[in-house]
């Protein structure tokens, strides 16, 4: 990826988030034939309860699945970061008291409390345990996702724009299409876009011109942060119509860091305390 940000990131960040999104493409290619999601009528769910679809049902994600990934994911996090190995081999050692069932219920629903408790039991940091929860059940998500990719991409209205309307996760990055500008939000969860309106905050539903702006850093304009007055949040944005191409969107948002300190700094957020569904 042609991503050059002009504040160096952290030594092997961005090649850490490339392999980890490379296995969980494996991944995904793996299970596609194994695991099968019956489809549900989007929009009647999401009119009816205003809530992301699996928060909403049973996706069939059992337990020895997710026990599957997150042993895989941990033997690549030892290679990959050996400065959580004490955390991995815990994690590992504790997998036959763990009930992987009701993980799955917990992360998806959202219970992060279960989580936390769980995590404190096995003395590892929460943010890790959380992290690999995450990562681990990425893949299964993302073919869940593809089921909907169609009716997302057309005449889709979802309240909560800056939510991901399939799995729930917080949306960070947004791109602008090429062949007509149109905004369309990007989860880094379970790759699903989803359209909005370009001038307008995801956060608080500004739409008043002189109240939205973007910055940027000279040389990167294609990568941008859209900013609201009104609510002081931000969005990250990448106009393909400045670059002439497409990018990897979850690489995009992991490369584009220096964008959220620069919003930061001038006292923007991006408001992930504020959702609760």
């Amino acid at each position: 990826m042609d991503l050059h940000p002009p504040t160096p990131l952290p030594e092997g960040y961005l090649e850490f988030f490339q392999s980890l999104e490379s296995w969980q493409n494996e991944q995904t290619i793996r299970l596609r034939n194994s695991f099968i999601h019956s489809k549900e009528d989007l929009s009647v769910r999401l009119q009816k309860n205003k809530k992301p679809l699996l928060s909403q049902i049973n996706p069939n994600i059992d337990g020895d699945l997710l026990q599957n990934l997150l042993d895989g994911l941990l033997t690549f996090l030892e290679t990959a970061r050996p400065s959580v190995s004490e955390h991995v081999k815990k994690l590992k050692s504790n997998f036959k008291w763990l009930d992987f069932d009701n993980l799955v219920k917990a992360f998806l629903k959202p219970k992060e409390s279960e989580l936390v408790d769980t995590a404190k039991q096995l003395e590892i940091p929460e943010e890790f345990f959380i992290f690999v929860l995450d990562h681990a059940l990425r893949p299964v998500l993302r073919l869940i996702a593809e089921s909907y990719q169609e009716e997302l991409a057309n005449d889709f209205h979802w309240d909560i724009p800056a939510i991901c309307p399939i799995c729930g996760a917080k949306s960070h990055f947004s791109r602008l299409r090429q062949e007509d500008g149109q905004r369309i939000m990007f989860c880094d969860r379970c790759f699903s876009e989803w359209k909005t309106r370009y001038l307008f905050c995801v956060h608080c539903g500004c739409d008043h011109p002189n109240d939205i702006s973007y910055l940027s850093v000279e040389g990167n304009d294609a990568y941008r942060v859209y900013v609201c007055k009104q609510c002081h949040g931000y969005l990250k944005t990448y106009d393909e119509r400045t670059s002439g191409r497409q990018v990897d969107m979850y690489i995009a948002n992991i490369g584009t860091i220096y964008l959220d300190m620069l919003a930061q700094e001038q006292g923007y957020t991006n408001h992930d305390g504020d959702y609760l569904l």
